[in-house]
């Protein structure tokens, strides 16, 4: 059984639903995810110590894709100013998630982690689109060719140049900073080698919460075939509808 309950925002856009504010009391850390970071939210988690921020920026911004998302100038100006409030660095993850696996889709991924690069980010989150039946019509209803053939997931050339563009930034990486330790991370993701396979919420997570981890920590996941989350992840938004945000490859179905 797992010795904590950590708070995740995986159903929703903390940045945009502060409803998890009420509810940390029920927690003992949380992980929250949002692709827009406003002044309100940065007050909301200034001088949390148990907080981990995902800032997700695919590079799709204010793109068909992500039709409402900040532009990922706009979303790198919202982490700096987030890091500017106090709150720490090394609890800021960079999501570029998803990435698109096309030659198009991988710069764009590339340009948003040299962008942060930049400004000494050292831990990112990736993933490949899913390709649920309703994302593929979305696809289509705005013009856009389907990926993988039709189907749901990368066939094994695309992934091994996913694999590849990893590798890419972690030269990158060694050649701007030689001294800091890169994480690149993935969940739910096997046939991604090059990322470093662990939850949303793990054991380096829960360190940065300053909790204790100790032999009954587990990885457990039970959100997804080969999640690797903590087990005691807790959801904490509830809307189970797509968000105002509207992006394309969302995994919420459109409410009728």
């Amino acid at each position: 059984m797992a010795k904590y309950k950590i708070g995740a925002t995986d159903g929703g856009d903390a940045g945009l639903d502060l409803s998890w504010k009420d509810k940390l009391n029920t927690v003992d850390g949380a992980v929250l995810i949002t692709k827009r970071v406003t002044p309100a939210f940065i007050e909301a988690v200034k001088g949390l110590p148990n907080v981990v921020i995902h800032v997700t920026c695919t590079g799709y911004g204010g793109t068909v894709v992500e039709p409402n998302v900040p532009h990922p100038e706009e979303q790198m100006e919202a982490a700096l100013q987030l890091i500017g409030s106090g709150f720490p660095k090394e609890r800021v993850v960079v999501r570029i998630d998803p990435m698109i696996p096309t030659v198009k889709g991988m710069m764009r991924a590339t340009r948003v982690f040299g962008m942060f690069t930049e400004h000494g980010f050292s831990r990112y989150r990736v993933s490949l689109i899913d390709m649920y039946p309703h994302v593929r019509k979305r696809f289509a209803d705005c013009g856009l060719p389907s990926l993988y053939g039709g189907g749901f997931s990368p066939d094994k050339e695309t992934i091994e140049y996913a694999n590849h563009v990893l590798r890419g930034w972690k030269l990158l990486w060694e050649s701007a900073l030689p001294d800091v330790p890169l994480r690149v991370e993935a969940c739910a993701e096997p046939t991604l080698t090059e990322a470093i396979r662990c939850g949303c919420v793990s054991e380096y997570d829960i360190q940065l919460m300053g909790l204790t981890v100790g032999d009954d920590m587990d990885a457990a996941g039970y959100q997804r075939r080969d999640c690797l989350c903590y087990s005691g992840k807790k959801e904490l938004l509830n809307s189970r509808k797509p968000c105002p945000h509207q992006c394309l490859y969302c995994f919420w179905k459109d409410v009728k």
